[in-house]
């Protein structure tokens, strides 16, 4: 409406061979050439060192692989002004609680939630650490936090009914785990 034209980001050829390397990556993922991935994805980072979604891309092969520690590793490394560090936070405290790193997990968790106080995300992730953990009372309340900053509940959220419902269960909440149950069983 002004009459003039949006302005032109300019890249290097470094990051377009990055970008050129992540395509072909992702596409490698998709038909399970791992190795080959990661391969390309280690030369896009040397291209590019801070990128992002390759970042994403290459940890999410290694958790496949089981190479936690190095996901991780990859996970940390970007920066919390990007568009992608809330999915790597997530995904950091996630291994966390898979290498029985609890504290770290929790500690990391509970910042999270504090962060973003209307995302029941890392409360759901809090409670499914505790629950494994078999920390059955501090996994309702990790969940009835959750609930809490949910608006209405919908189908999506039996999954989550269903984990509040054991940990119910487990620390001998019977009729409040049946209600839960008995609303992820409707959806």
């Amino acid at each position: 409406k002004a009459g003039g034209g949006p302005g032109l980001k300019t890249f290097s050829v470094s990051d377009g061979g990055a970008e050129v390397l992540f395509g072909i990556a992702s596409t490698l993922r998709q038909q399970n050439a791992q190795e080959t991935a990661l391969m390309l994805g280690r030369l896009a980072l040397y291209l590019k060192p801070d990128f992002p979604v390759m970042q994403i891309l290459m940890g999410d092969i290694l958790e496949t692989a089981n190479r936690l520690e190095a996901a991780l590793g990859l996970y940390e490394q970007i920066r919390r002004t990007s568009a992608f560090s809330w999915t790597a936070r997530l995904r950091v405290a996630s291994i966390l609680g898979q290498l029985k790193r609890t504290g770290e997990a929790i500690r990391y968790l509970t910042e999270m939630a504090n962060d973003q106080p209307d995302d029941p995300g890392p409360l759901i992730n809090l409670g499914d650490i505790l629950r494994a953990e078999e920390r059955f009372a501090k996994a309702v309340k990790a969940y009835d936090r959750a609930f809490g900053r949910i608006p209405s509940l919908e189908p999506r959220h039996w999954t989550l009914l269903y984990a509040r419902g054991i940990a119910l269960e487990r620390s001998d909440q019977w009729p409040r785990a049946e209600a839960d149950f008995l609303s992820a069983l409707k959806f």
